[in-house]
């Protein structure tokens, strides 16, 4: 999976890491990190636990630090139309929460390469 997310999105990816990969079974847990062409990050987290549970954050920062959006399935805003999936993402300086698609990793790279390409 990862893999292929590099292959497919590279021209954005300065650089990648696996910082933790444990599967046994059905389980996994994958931490990961991911630095863009303008320095921002995107951290990765995803927990799988008896093909029954899927938990997962992804929180993508600029190079200063700062959060550009954070995707994850806490069940914490139950209001949110596609609950337990959610955005945390900051615009014109206000914090939003909004609707997500959940969390296919493939759908959170194809945000981040709209967002670099209208940089170029």
């Amino acid at each position: 999976m990862i893999i292929k997310i590099v292959e497919r999105y590279g021209v954005f990816i300065a650089t990648w890491k696996i910082i933790e990969y444990d599967q046994d079974g059905p389980n996994l847990r994958l931490k990961a990190e991911f630095e863009f062409s303008d320095g921002s990050r995107l951290f990765i987290r995803q927990i799988v636990l008896q093909e029954s549970t899927f938990k997962y954050a992804y929180h993508w920062q600029d190079e200063k630090g700062l959060l550009r959006c954070r995707w994850d399935n806490s069940p914490h805003w139950p209001d949110i139309s596609t609950h337990p999936h959610h955005k945390h993402v900051i615009s014109n300086d206000k914090y939003l929460i909004e609707p997500s698609r959940g969390g296919d990793l493939e759908s959170i790279f194809v945000e981040i390469e709209q967002f670099l390409s209208h940089l170029e």
